[in-house]
Order: structure tokens, then sequence, then C-alpha cells
């Protein structure tokens, strides 16, 4: 019997503004995690889709995807066993305008979400959200895997690939080739 999925979000929010859906099913390797959609992304519907962003850049260059990745490949990197989320869905071009409280309130939701898609990693794309879920567990400066899981799955944490965080494009770099390895027990995919 196939599993159910729960509720995903839909593609449209409160108030009729778009949001982007989930991109997740089960038995996925890695699902990347942000605080929530950024106005931009939602209105291309594709995650990390501002142009200012370096996700896409940071993970072309990793060992986790095989060629040169960008927004449009969200949905083909499915297939490939990566998935896309949000703790929080609601659209917010300034995610500090998100809460400390409303990413606490979206947990359940969130962690259903993640046991959903049996990720073996999970990687936050941005220390907030993971410091807010997780007081005091990981060091200020500390990114790489974490001593968590959710719903079995390794937690790691990236710094912010905005583009207000472009200082640390090469921690990113060096968290991701670290997850590789992890994923892949060191070959290269």
């Amino acid at each position: 019997m196939p599993i159910a999925a729960p509720a995903l979000v839909p593609a449209r929010a409160a108030g009729g503004v778009r949001t982007l859906p989930d991109l997740l099913r089960p038995g996925l390797d890695l699902v990347f995690v942000g605080i929530n959609p950024g106005e931009r992304s939602a209105q291309l519907g594709h995650y990390y889709a501002h142009r200012g962003n370096a996700f896409w850049r940071v993970l072309s260059e990793s060992r986790l995807v095989a060629s040169d990745v960008g927004p449009d490949d969200d949905r083909r990197l499915l297939a490939c066993g990566i998935g896309f989320t949000d703790v929080v869905k609601r659209v917010q071009t300034d995610s500090t305008q998100v809460t400390d409280a409303e990413l606490r309130a979206a947990r359940p939701a969130f962690e259903r979400r993640i046991a959903y898609s049996t990720p073996r990693a999970v990687c936050f794309t941005t220390t907030r959200a993971f410091d807010v879920l997780f007081p005091r567990v990981r060091a200020s400066g500390a990114w790489g895997r974490q001593p968590v899981a959710i719903a079995g799955a390794e937690v790691w944490v990236m710094p912010s690939t905005s583009g207000r965080a472009a200082g640390y494009r090469e921690e990113g770099r060096r968290v991701l080739a670290k997850l590789a390895c992890a994923l892949d027990g060191g070959r290269p995919r």
C-alpha cells in the first residue's frame, strides 16, 4: 500500500498569495530546508530563484549533483533523490519578518513532511531556522552535521546562500562537500 502524503502545503496559501509547493517524496537522500519561500522564488515557482542567491552555484560545485543546476532544475532533482521544503510556508522576502514563534509553531507540520519523505539527511540552508527549532544545540559558527536527527535523518546546517550572506559561500561549499562524502561514503556521485 502506498504511503499517504501528509497534508502538503497547497500552491496558494492564505490570502491567495502563491507559495512554493513542497518538492518531497518518500525515499529521498537529502532534503534542503529554508526558513520560508521568498517572494521572487514564489513568483517564479522555484526554490532559491532570486538571482542574488548563490544556492544553485554552491550546489553545482558540490558532488551532490552530476552537473550544473539552477532553479529550473528543482523538480528534476526530486527524481535524483533531492527534495526541497521550508519550515514556514508563508511567502516573505525578508525572512527576518518570520518570527521565532512562527517557526516553532510550524515545527510539527515541518517534521511530518520530513517523516513523509524519509530522507537520509536534511540540510538547513539557514542557521536561524535550525537554531530556533533546536536551541542550544549548535555552537556559533559550527556548520555541518549536528548532534540531532529529524525522523531518523541526519541534520546538517550550512550558512545562508542569500546575497546578504555572500561572505559565507566558501563555508557553504565545505559543508556540502562533507555532506556529499557522508551520503556517498566519499564516492563521487
